[in-house]
Parts: C-alpha cells; sequence; structure tokens
C-alpha cells in the first residue's frame, strides 16, 4: 500500500473477550451473595427461629466487625447451619456439601446465599481457592470442622479448616452449638450460640506439615469443646496435656 493510499473507512470492531476471559468471571462469582436475597433469608429466619427454640447467645463481640474471619463450628443437626451467623452482623459465606447444589430449589437457594460447594472426603483445591478469596476479601467464612452432623457430642474433625487458616492467616473464631438436637423434639428447647475470643494458628517451622495439620485441627477442637458443656464435648473431652 501507497503512503497516499486512504485508509479504510470502516469503523474497527471492538476486541472480543477471550473464551478464557468468561469462565474465570464465572468462577470469581461462586460465593458471591445477593444482598437483598441474603437480607430476606435473614429475616425470615429471625422471624422463625422463635417459634421453634429459646436461642441464647453468648460472646457476639467476639466476631471482629470487619477483615477476614473464619468461623468455626461443632455440628449437631441441620437447624446449626443458620444459627451460626444468625446475629453475626456481617454477611457470612458457608462451605456446604457438593450434593446439596444439586438440589434444585435448594442449591439455588444456596448460592444466593453465597454458599460454595466442597467435595467431602477428597483434596478440593476449587472450595480451597474460593476459600482463600474470600478470605483475601475479607469477609466471614463458616466451617464445620466435623465434616457433618454429629447428632449431639463432638466428632473427629477433618483438617481442611486448619489447612485454609494456616494458608491464609485468617483468625478462627470457636463457635460452639447446643441444644439444636432437641428441636423439634421438644417445645422451645434452649438454643445456646458461644462465641470464643479469636485465635490464629501457628506452624512448628518454616513448611507447613502434616502434624501441624493434625495438631492445629484439635487445637480447634478443644477450643470448641471448651465452650461447651461437659456432655457434648465427646473426642475432645480432654486436652491433649491431660489424655
Amino acid at each position: 500500500m501507497s503512503a497516499n493510499t486512504p485508509a479504510s473507512s470502516q469503523p474497527s470492531q471492538p476486541a472480543r473477550p477471550s473464551r478464557s476471559a468468561t469462565p474465570a468471571s464465572r468462577e470469581d462469582r461462586v460465593g458471591q451473595e445477593s444482598k437483598g436475597f441474603y437480607a430476606f433469608a435473614k429475616l425470615v429466619v429471625r422471624l422463625i427461629i422463635p417459634l421453634l427454640a429459646r436461642l441464647r447467645v453468648v460472646g457476639l463481640e467476639n466476631v471482629p466487625a470487619s477483615g477476614p474471619v473464619i468461623l468455626a463450628q461443632n455440628h449437631i443437626a441441620w437447624v446449626d447451619i443458620p444459627l451460626a451467623s444468625l446475629k453475626v452482623p456481617r454477611v457470612s459465606h458457608y462451605m456446604a456439601k457438593i450434593e446439596l447444589f444439586g438440589l434444585p430449589v435448594l442449591g439455588g437457594i444456596m448460592r444466593l446465599l453465597g454458599a460454595f460447594p466442597v467435595r467431602r472426603g477428597e483434596g478440593d483445591r476449587e472450595s480451597l481457592r474460593i476459600s482463600e478469596r474470600l478470605l483475601a476479601q475479607g469477609k466471614v467464612l463458616v466451617i464445620f470442622p466435623e465434616g457433618h452432623r454429629s447428632g449431639g457430642q463432638l466428632i473427629q474433625a477433618h483438617p481442611g479448616t486448619s489447612l485454609i487458616a494456616l494458608r491464609t492467616g485468617a483468625p478462627i473464631v470457636p463457635v460452639a452449638i447446643s441444644g439444636t438436637e432437641n428441636v423439634f423434639k421438644r417445645f422451645r428447647p434452649l438454643v445456646t450460640v458461644s462465641y470464643g475470643k479469636p485465635f490464629h494458628l501457628e506452624t512448628s517451622g518454616p513448611r507447613r506439615t502434616r502434624d501441624d495439620l493434625a495438631r492445629n485441627t484439635d487445637h480447634i477442637m478443644y477450643h470448641i469443646a471448651e465452650l461447651l458443656p461437659p456432655e457434648y464435648r465427646g473426642e475432645y473431652a480432654l486436652p491433649p496435656a491431660e489424655s
């Protein structure tokens, strides 16, 4: 083309986003709540719970008002799930078993609430990545270290909570719930939710080891056990030095 040839008069087409950009943006929305729906759902639960139980909350001031934090709670019954953060004045994001997200109605509700799936019993890197992203954004993450309902007494916990806490440096607030095993069995039983003081986990050396994960997992659970009545402590009735 010579220097005197006029440039094309057709307008240039805007660049199309790459195919790889779209999936990335969708992945980043996993764990993102609908603020309006979250507020509505919380209001509904606040209205229903007094009909089912007498709720007593202890130590709520121990939950930081801002910044990343992991709420690590024992898990007795399904009613525990909304009670973990019902009184917490911040949006809380739940890690929940992936099977629940396959249910047509419940799965959609959980996504709107900012929950995200985890494959239990596997090294789920995707749920780990989402947890790290949410905590890096200064969010509240709710995890049940036991992995499933215990029915009452504490059972052996999984190392996922300690792994996330060590990788992110986020503080952990132990949360102990008791009395939910009696909901629907008795008329408005007393349910207590206790929040302990936040703490950080540490490794024994410059590198994180399996022993570090096991030791810190026990550390988390003994913090929870301290907040529970003795009859609920189960596997964690005695601290390591006394067992």
